[in-house]
C-alpha cells in the first residue's frame, strides 16, 4: 500500500497508525525468531511510507523503532534482504536534520560502519550505509561530540571514502529517486570530505546508468553549480574533482542527445506534413 500513495497521504497512512502496528508485527516475528517474507514486506513497507516524509520518521522514532531495528539486526545480520530494507529506512531518517543525532548511538555507527564492507548483494548496502554515515558526518565536529560517541568523526569520514572506491561506477541500481535535493545538500559540506565523495559519487553514477532520468534532476535542482564547484575548487580531492567532470560530462552528454531528439522529431514531423498535404 505505502508504495503507492504520496505526500500528504503518506502522512494520513502514519495517523491512522500504520507505523505502530507494522512494529508490533515486527516485534512479534521477533519473538518467535522469524526472518520471513512478511518481515521483510514489513520492513518495505516502512522504508516506503517514511520516503521524504519526516513525520512518520518522526513516528518510527517515537515507537521504538530504531530498538527494533537493532533486535533484527543483531539476530538476523545474514538476511540481505532484510538488511537492505532496514538500512533504506534508515537512509530516509538520515536525510531529516532533527531526528538523525538519534542515529549518533555507537551501537548503531558500529552497525552502519560494519555494512560499509557489505558487497554481497551488490554495493545498495554499503551505498546506503554510507549514505547514513555521511549526513551524520555533514553535521560537523559539535553536533557530532554531543553525542559521546566513541567513533571518531573524522575515521568514519574515511571510511566512507575507502568505501566509494570499493564500488562499481557503472552498476545499475535498484533504486528510484524522485528528488536529488538531500545528496545536493552534501556537495558544498567542505568540512565533510566523506559526505562530498559519496554524494558525487552517486551524482556520478546515477547521470552515468540512467542519463535521461537523472541529469535533469541535477540541472534542476540547481545541482550544476555545486558540481562546478567541486571540480574548479583547490580544496576537492582528486577523487572528488573526477567524479564531479563525470557529471559534468553526463549532463553535457544528455543535453546533446536532447537536442538530437528533438531534431528528430521535427523532422519527422515536417515530413509527416509534407506527406499528408
Amino acid at each position: 500500500m505505502a508504495c503507492h500513495v504520496e505526500g500528504v497521504q503518506k502522512i494520513e497512512v502514519g495517523e491512522f497508525g500504520a507505523i505502530e502496528i507494522i512494529l508490533q508485527q515486527i516485534a512479534r516475528k521477533l519473538q518467535s525468531n522469524q526472518c520471513d517474507d512478511v518481515m521483510d514486506t514489513a520492513w518495505s513497507f516502512l522504508w516506503n511510507i517514511t520516503d521524504e516524509t519526516p513525520a512518520n520518521c518522526s513516528r518510527f522514532l517515537k515507537a521504538e523503532g530504531l530498538t527494533l531495528f537493532y533486535r533484527c539486526y543483531i539476530k538476523f545480520p545474514g538476511q540481505m534482504e532484510l538488511v537492505r530494507n532496514m538500512m533504506g529506512l534508515i537512509g530516509n531518517i538520515a536525510e531529516v536534520f532533527d531526528l538523525r543525532d538519534q542515529l549518533m548511538i555507537d551501537d548503531y555507527l558500529k552497525i552502519f560502519c560494519t555494512l560499509l564492507d557489505n558487497l554481497s548483494d551488490g554495493i545498495e548496502i554499503s551505498y546506503n550505509s554510507a549514505g547514513v554515515l555521511a549526513h551524520l558526518v555533514s553535521d560537523g565536529d559539535e553536533r557530532w561530540n554531543t553525542t559521546k560517541a566513541k567513533h571518531s568523526r573524522s575515521h568514519v569520514s574515511d571510511l566512507i571514502v575507502r568505501a566509494t572506491e570499493l564500488w562499481d561506477l557503472n552498476a545499475r541500481r535498484f533504486i528510484n529517486y524522485r528528488s536529488f535535493k538531500p545528496i545536493l545538500g552534501l556537495l558544498s559540506q567542505w568540512h565533510a570530505v566523506g559526505s562530498q565523495q559519496w554524494a558525487i559519487w552517486a551524482l556520478a553514477n546515477l547521470t552515468t546508468t540512467d542519463r535521461a532520468k537523472y541529469c535533469r534532476f541535477v540541472v534542476e535542482e540547481g545541482g550544476v553549480e555545486l558540481v562546478e564547484q567541486l571540480v574548479s575548487s583547490s580544496n576537492s580531492t582528486n577523487a572528488i574533482r573526477n567524479l564531479a567532470q563525470t557529471v559534468l560530462n553526463n549532463i553535457e552528454e544528455w543535453k546533446r542527445s536532447d537536442i538530437e531528439d528533438n531534431l528528430d522529431k521535427q523532422e519527422t514531423t515536417a515530413e509527416n506534413t509534407n506527406d499528408s498535404s
